[in-house]
C-alpha cells in the first residue's frame, strides 16, 4: 500500500478487481500492475490520494481517457 510523504498509508485498494472504460458502458477488467505503470506511478501526490479515495468510496472517477471503478460487487 502507497504512503504518503507523512508515511501515512493511502487507500489499499489491491484486495479489489478494477476495471476501466472508455464511454462509461463497457467495462474492462484492469491489472494493478498495469494502472500502476500506466498512470499511478506518476501521479502528483495529491491526485492519486484522490483517485485511491473515491475507488474506495465505490465511485468511478476518469483519469486520462478512461473511467476507473471497483467492480460493483465487491465493495
Amino acid at each position: 500500500m502507497p504512503e504518503d510523504k507523512h508515511h501515512i498509508k493511502m487507500e489499499d485498494i489491491s484486495e479489489f478487481v478494477v476495471e476501466r472504460s472508455a464511454d462509461y458502458s463497457f467495462w474492462q477488467e484492469i491489472s494493478h500492475q498495469a494502472l500502476n505503470e500506466s498512470f499511478l506511478n506518476g501521479l502528483p501526490e495529491e491526485k492519486l490520494k484522490v483517485f485511491l479515495g473515491v475507488l474506495r468510496t465505490g465511485s468511478a472517477i476518469k483519469l486520462g481517457d478512461y473511467f476507473y471503478r471497483l467492480q460493483p460487487e465487491q465493495y
